[in-house]
């Protein structure tokens, strides 16, 4: 008689592990980075306590961020674990970043960000010489130890990005288009706002503009999920290409 009732003793057992379900076993702990999404590839583990370059202009010296460590390149720097050289000055065009090459050099980055084209579109620098200017800029910085990244332009300039985008590709770069950008009204600051350069302008970005930019920077290294942006705009008014403020 015993068997039986043992027998059914454990079919019941069973049948109540199978109806709570059996604990399964726990999941591997996942980075704070993972939580984040962010999956840095192999491609940047090397990057970590190397040089990183900005050149740049207004945009890379961090116009119009709250803060300083809110900038771009800030931004990139401390996701990747690197060493900022900030090589920008508001206004620069192109030509500005010439004499600038062998301080860039000297530095042997493992990383370099070239944002530079806004300037040249808004101010119409020919589309030949910028062309030229641009390829030395981007041939003098690239080389086998170092990645480079060429950021299109903050205002939009297809012109202008389809000359950036060639002469990077020519030289085993990546392109990282803003295209888009510029029509997201929470992308740019607040016009007479208050940043650590002063007051700022609505064409500059704001906070939310330069983390875009870094989302864009950080993605195109395979170092992050790439920014949301909003329907593109209509092209903006003629205007606006020199003012610093909407209205």
């Amino acid at each position: 008689m015993r068997t039986p009732r043992l027998v059914t003793y454990v079919t019941w057992v069973l049948l109540v592990v199978l109806a709570i379900g059996q604990p399964g076993a726990k999941a591997p702990a996942m980075a704070p980075s993972e939580v984040l999404g962010v999956h840095a590839g192999t491609d940047n583990q090397g990057l970590q306590g190397m040089v990183y370059v900005a050149l740049g202009d207004s945009i890379s010296a961090g116009r119009y961020a709250t803060a300083q460590d809110d900038i771009f390149p800030a931004l990139v720097a401390d996701k990747l674990g690197m060493t900022l050289d900030l090589v920008a000055r508001s206004g620069a065009k192109a030509a500005w970043a010439l004499p600038q090459l062998g301080a860039i050099q000297a530095a042997h980055p493992a990383l370099v960000t070239i944002e530079l084209g806004t300037n040249d579109a808004g101010f119409n620098t020919p589309a030949d010489i910028f062309a030229a200017q641009y390829e030395a800029i981007v041939s003098a910085v690239s080389g086998p130890h170092t990645r480079v990244l060429c950021i299109g332009s903050w205002l939009p300039a297809t012109g202008v990005d389809a000359i950036i985008a060639q002469a990077c590709e020519r030289h085993g770069g990546t392109f990282v288009s803003l295209n888009g950008f510029y029509g997201v009204s929470d992308f740019h600051a607040t016009d007479g706002g208050s940043s650590y350069l002063g007051r700022s302008d609505w064409f500059h970005p704001g906070d939310q503009g330069h983390a875009a930019i870094a989302a864009a920077v950080l993605a195109a290294l395979g170092a992050g999920p790439a920014p949301v942006v909003g329907p593109l705009p209509s092209a903006p008014r003629i205007p606006d290409v020199i003012r610093t403020h909407p209205y």
